[in-house]
């Protein structure tokens, strides 16, 4: 108990804990510059790491200075959390807005004057009141792009921030100019307590970086580079749980392969980078006709699978006949001087409304066979698998 009442010392350790959370928040900015929240984040815990350790070590300014000082890098910790956040959001993080009000909090801190710990106390409080209730408004759900338990637990805090600061500008209305020693207690617990709360903070912040780190190296995995779309390996996984849930809910399922007509000559003509060009206005052309269950993949090469669950045969291939539509008028041109390409594709379409399918494997080989069966009767046509 003694070293939790010791409040200089909880107060040093607690910032030793945050300098090491500021330093690596700080090197996944340095690893990945592109996002500029965790710099804020970063500069935010300096600032905070700072003003607790000038609070306590002598840097050679007054007492009265140096308080300023001290509450100067404390206060600026709340905004530049904001201009984090609202960065995460994909949102203009309003930086001068920020330091406009720290300038008003810093404004009424100096008016207060050393006499009045009450007012001083209202002023930074305000401060932190405001830019906490912003910042939770951020992290709101419907109004924040950030995703999984680090937004949960980041307005948390948030919250608990603003309940402290707000329980501080009232005891600071009641106690007065001057605080005695049941004053300077609670002072000193919450003070501790928005210590805590600031580097929860930062963890927060370090957690939600690792989710999304988490997020995009599963992204990589499970997509195709060129496209976007599933790879093969991501759209076995999702295709394999629609069709489990299709044979429990005895709904039909259907699944289309489709391939790229002639796409070996557009390479050999036009090269490669035209190749893709194809391959990524045809996945853009898949995206836009799927619905928003449908699962859409690239298989390999120039071929492409779509699932479209709750789909019957002949669904399936009104379906097929709008893609096939769609990709007869695009128009990929390989250069600004080439005309653009007329492109075609075949379509084989399964469904499990014409035969009870064991597997996915087993709709997959029958889609694939009538797939080949259009290449062999002539290309640019659908062929179904009718049991």
């Amino acid at each position: 108990m003694q070293s939790i009442l010791d409040f200089q010392a909880t107060v040093l350790s607690t910032t030793g804990y945050g300098i090491v959370l500021t330093a690596v928040t700080t090197m996944f900015w340095l690893r990945k510059r592109g996002e500029r929240a965790f710099l804020y984040f970063g500069i935010a815990g300096g600032c905070i790491s700072l003003g607790g350790m000038f609070s306590l070590l002598p840097i050679g300014l007054p007492p009265w200075p140096q308080l300023v000082f001290n509450n100067l890098l404390w206060m600026l910790f709340h905004p530049l959390a904001l201009c984090g956040i609202r960065q995460l959001n994909g949102k203009n993080p309003r930086v001068w807005q920020s330091l406009l009000l720290v300038a008003a909090g810093m404004a009424a801190y100096l008016q207060a004057g050393p006499a009045d710990m009450g007012q001083r106390t209202t002023a930074v409080c305000l401060v932190y009141l405001i830019a906490w209730l912003l910042t939770a408004r951020e992290l709101w759900p419907g109004h924040s792009r950030i995703a999984g338990a680090g937004r949960k637990m980041a307005l948390a805090v948030c919250l608990l921030y603003a309940l402290l600061a707000l329980a501080r500008i009232v005891h600071a209305g009641w106690a007065g100019a001057v605080y005695d020693a049941a004053a300077m207690r609670f002072s000193m617990f919450s003070s501790l307590g928005m210590h805590w709360l600031s580097f929860s903070f930062i963890l927060c912040a370090l957690y939600i970086c690792y989710e999304r780190a988490l997020e995009h190296t599963q992204h990589q995995a499970s997509h195709d580079g060129l496209t976007n779309l599933l790879n093969q390996r991501g759209f076995r996984e999702l295709a394999e749980a629609a069709y489990r849930r299709s044979w429990r809910e005895r709904k039909p399922l259907a699944l289309l392969l489709l391939d790229v007509d002639h796409f070996k000559s557009i390479n050999d003509r036009y090269g490669h980078q035209s190749g893709d060009l194809v391959l990524r206005q045809l996945a853009d052309c898949l995206r836009r006709q799927a619905r928003a269950d449908d699962i859409v993949g690239r298989y390999g090469g120039e071929e492409f699978v779509m699932l479209l669950p709750r789909t019957g045969l002949h669904a399936a291939h009104e379906a097929a006949q709008r893609i096939m539509h769609a990709i007869a008028e695009l128009s990929p041109q390989p250069s600004a001087a080439a005309a653009p390409l007329r492109i075609s594709a075949s379509i084989g379409i399964a469904s499990t409304s014409q035969q009870p399918y064991d597997s996915l494997s087993s709709l997959f080989l029958a889609a694939d066979s009538r797939l080949y069966q259009a290449k062999r009767n002539g290309r640019n046509r659908i062929e179904l698998a009718e049991g």
